[in-house]
This record gives C-alpha cells, sequence and structure tokens, in this order.
C-alpha cells in the first residue's frame, strides 16, 4: 500500500471514530429504515472486513491499551468497502509485525485518540490539591526540600503547566518560595521543583513543549481562572499555524523552566520516572480494559516514593488497592502510596 493510500485510510479512520462518537448518544434513538436484500456474497466481505479492521484494532490495543469499540470498528468496515480485501489484509498484517514505534503505527493511534483539554479543568480538584495534598506533601519533603511531580496521559501540556503552577503557589503558601516584583515565583535556596508530562502523541507534545495557547471560545482557557493568567505572557508573533483574529498566549518561562516532557506509552512496565511525589493519571484509564488499568496502575506505583500521592479520574477504579492507601476530598479521591514493594 502507497503512503498516500495510507494516509488516506488513516484520514477515513480519524472520521470514522469522531463519527461513531458522536452518534453513540442517539444509536438507541435513530429511526433504521428497513434494508435492501443483501447478498450473500456481500455479507461475507463485510464479515471479512470486520475481521480485518477487528485484528488492526486488537493491535492498537496491544500496543496502546486503547480500545476503541464495536461501533468504530462497523463504521471503520462501511467505510473501507471499496478496499480491496488482499491490500486491506496485506496492510494489517504488515502493521502487526512492527513494533508500536513504527512510524505508521504513531500515525494511526494519533488519529484514534483525542487530545481534547484545557487548563484547570477540575476547579474541585485544583481546590483539593492546593488545600488538601500539597500542604501534607511539602511538609512531608522538608528533609529532601524537593517536589517530583508525573502526569501521564498529559496531552497537549495543559494539566503539567497546572501543576507546575499549583506546585509552585503551594511552596510560596508554605514559604518555600518567594514571588519577585515581576510576578515569578521562584523556590527558596534547596528547594527544587519538576514536573514531567508525558504522552503517547509526538503531535500533542510539540504543542506542549511550545506552551503556546489560543484564546478560542472553548479552548484551553475555557476555564481559566482570572488570578491564573499570571503564569502566561501575550504573545508577540503568532505562531505558523495561528488562526486569524485569535490571541495566544505563552507560558512564561518561569513555570517551563520546571517542566519537561517526554513521549511514552503507558503500556510499559517500566515508568519514566523514578521517585516520584505527585503522579497525575487522569481522563485514560476509563478507555482501557481492567487487565490494562492493572497494568498501568502498578506501573504508576512503582515510579512513586513512599508517602507520594496517585490521583486518578474519579470513576475508575483503584485495582492495586496493596499499593495505596485511599483518601477523599471534595475533588473525589486520591491515593497515597505505601512502602509494600512492587
Amino acid at each position: 500500500m502507497s503512503k498516500d493510500n495510507v494516509d488516506d485510510l488513516i484520514a477515513q479512520m480519524r472520521t470514522a471514530v469522531q463519527n461513531a462518537k458522536g452518534s453513540t448518544a442517539a444509536l438507541n434513538h435513530t429511526f433504521v429504515p428497513v434494508a435492501a436484500p443483501v447478498s450473500a456474497q456481500t455479507r461475507s466481505d463485510t464479515a471479512t472486513q470486520l475481521e480485518i479492521v477487528n485484528q488492526l484494532m486488537l493491535g492498537v490495543e496491544s500496543r496502546f491499551g486503547i480500545k476503541p469499540g464495536t461501533l468504530v470498528e462497523r463504521k471503520l468496515v462501511r467505510i473501507l468497502k471499496e478496499m480491496p480485501i488482499s491490500v486491506l489484509r496485506d496492510w494489517v498484517n504488515s502493521m502487526n509485525t512492527c513494533s508500536s514505534e513504527h512510524p505508521e503505527w504513531q500515525s494511526l493511534v494519533e488519529n484514534l485518540t483525542v487530545h481534547e483539554t484545557y487548563f484547570c479543568r477540575d476547579p474541585d480538584l485544583m481546590d483539593m490539591l492546593g488545600k488538601d495534598i500539597l500542604p501534607n506533601l511539602i511538609a512531608s519533603r522538608e528533609k529532601n526540600r524537593q517536589l517530583q511531580v508525573w502526569s501521564g496521559a498529559s496531552s497537549t501540556g495543559e494539566e503539567v503547566y497546572d501543576l507546575a503552577y499549583m506546585c509552585l503557589r503551594g511552596l510560596q503558601k508554605a514559604g518555600k518560595a518567594r514571588q519577585q516584583a515581576d510576578g515569578r515565583v521562584v523556590p527558596e535556596a534547596g528547594w527544587s521543583l519538576f514536573v514531567m508530562g508525558s504522552d503517547v502523541s509526538n503531535q500533542a507534545l510539540r504543542t506542549a513543549r511550545e506552551g503556546v495557547y489560543g484564546e478560542l471560545g472553548m479552548g484551553s482557557f475555557r476555564n481559566l481562572p482570572e488570578h491564573w493568567r499570571a503564569m502566561f505572557d501575550d504573545v508577540s508573533m503568532a505562531p505558523s499555524n495561528a488562526m486569524p483574529g485569535v490571541r495566544y498566549h505563552k507560558v512564561r518561562d518561569w513555570v517551563k523552566n520546571c517542566v519537561r516532557f517526554e513521549r511514552f506509552n503507558l503500556m510499559n512496565s517500566r515508568p519514566p520516572v523514578q521517585n516520584m511525589d505527585l503522579v497525575f493519571c487522569r481522563n485514560v484509564l476509563i478507555y482501557f480494559e481492567d487487565s490494562v488499568k492493572k497494568s498501568v496502575q502498578t506501573m504508576l506505583a512503582r515510579s512513586m516514593s513512599t508517602g507520594g500521592v496517585l490521583v486518578m479520574g474519579a470513576s475508575v477504579q483503584m485495582l492495586v488497592p496493596e499499593y495505596f492507601e485511599q483518601r477523599l476530598g471534595n475533588g473525589g479521591p486520591w491515593y497515597v502510596r505505601n512502602g509494600v514493594t512492587v
């Protein structure tokens, strides 16, 4: 299959995923007309296409933990019905012999994943982080005088910068950082802050590293408290892909200097960092099967220091409770890492 055909196939898949998501809620209320008679050959071809697409989706799940679901698979079959089965089979077979690092897998997963996020996405959680989690965490790190934070599946970076900003403000409130005349918050001598964001998407990571965001109606700033604007500067020169009439802002250097982004697949059992004091892994585990969730949670536990805090989505069940003690606040549950060795 040529590169143009592959790119076109991936574009069709992206449309299929979006259409499938949009139609799920209304599926049970949609009138379905009586279909015209379908030939035995057509039924056979459709079944074969569904089997091949299912193989592709299994490849996505085994490499990235993402399970698109049967609705998406059937949408893909309808879109790909004009593609010769032999060509589709050869391409899928070829893909399934490649590792997750292969460029075509990367292109495919880029288009099957959604990177929708924004700053201060969960105000109750941010409030709980500032009032309940960080004060105790900072006090317990007095000996080491450092905070190490990891945001897994960090998408385009908004959550990572949220965490860096909150930690700097938390250090300031605890008397471990000071605010300068120009608004910068700088840790006191001897204290350090390190925040890492990771994601499987190279495209999302490029946006995160740039730290430049547009002020769209439903964009990154839709829920930003006014006092949080202290961590942004206006952009004097708009990015090359700027939308006409849109104002852009960049994360200030005193926040960016605490942050690093790396590509990481949560399916990897070896964490990219160790001895983390605070780990966020939200808005992604809900898409994984329980067996995958358990493996990821074990990997997260392996990345943490004793007394460190793990925050997941409020609806995500803790499947490795032997490594954590649960706490509960107004922003949902969080989990304190105990001393049990993984």
